[in-house]
């Protein structure tokens, strides 16, 4: 079996130069990477039959889109009204280095000739397009299962798409599930300190038979509370049972997910503001 920290560490660094850009990284900040992500990649990958070189770009340009999907994701979140010329400008460049970021991929890929990747990555690209305006169109979402469906297909598809082409379900279930236990605990945090919360308003937002019935507004906020707590806990029974169908697992990895799961016990019931 590979050694997980050391091509970590390398991919990690041959990621990191291949988006490195002095221009941008002088107005913007360095794109984030999501490691957990980049350690699914590296357990689903090391699963199969594939050799080291074509495993390092596969994951690679599977991460640089990643990168520029979140890097969109800021710019979209970010900025209202009025802006001044200095964060227009870092608005734009925002975009740029998103669209920067897709071409490496598209780039890489195409340079080895690899049409299916590129059509498997596009594909993944669509869906978690397709399911980011779903979730952030107002009132579109009319029940709990379908809003954890379209967080499922914006964390994981990437993932998702890869673990399908190579006929992995086990990964596919794993991905999804614990990229959703992942997104629950960041937009829990998120509500704790700031009361914003993208699934937060999703749930307020739905009709009132789908989390308790008709109540006044000043109890509506404990029942979305509620509900969300009981999203928490389901997610996490679904990576217990989902892990257990995996043949093998490198320890690390072990370790990343069991971590996860204990912030569900230390998040359960918790809200307490921060600030």
């Amino acid at each position: 079996m590979l050694n997980i920290t050391d091509d970590i560490r390398q991919l990690k660094r041959l990621i990191e130069t291949k988006a490195q850009h002095p221009y941008l990284l002088k107005y913007i900040q360095k794109p984030s990477l999501d490691e957990d992500k980049l350690m699914l990649l590296w357990g689903l990958f090391n699963d199969l039959d594939v050799t080291s070189e074509k495993r390092n770009q596969y994951i690679i340009s599977t991460m640089l889109v990643q990168i520029a999907l979140d890097t969109h994701e800021i710019v979209s979140n970010s900025g209202e009204g009025i802006e001044s010329p200095e964060v227009l400008k870092n608005r734009q460049l925002q975009v740029l280095a998103g669209d920067y970021y897709s071409g490496l991929y598209y780039q890489g890929l195409a340079s080895i000739g690899n049409v299916d990747m590129i059509r498997i990555l596009s594909s993944a690209i669509k869906k978690i397009n397709d399911n980011k305006i779903i979730l952030y169109q107002q009132g579109s979402i009319q029940d709990v299962p379908t809003l954890l469906m379209t967080i499922k297909a914006i964390e994981a598809s990437l993932i998702q798409k890869l673990a399908d082409y190579y006929n992995e379900p086990a990964w596919i279930e794993v991905s999804e599930d614990l990229l959703l236990l992942k997104r629950l605990h960041a937009e829990k945090r998120s509500y704790m300190k700031s009361g914003e919360s993208i699934i937060f308003d999703a749930l307020r937002e739905m009709p009132d038979d789908s989390i308790g019935g008709d109540v006044p507004i000043s109890e509506k906020e404990e029942q979305v509370r509620t509900q969300f707590d009981k999203c928490l806990r389901d997610a996490r029974q679904s990576v217990e049972r989902s892990m257990r169908k995996l043949a093998k697992l490198d320890d690390e990895l072990l370790e990343r997910v069991k971590a996860i799961l204990e912030q569900t016990e230390s998040m359960a019931n918790s809200y307490v503001k921060e600030g």
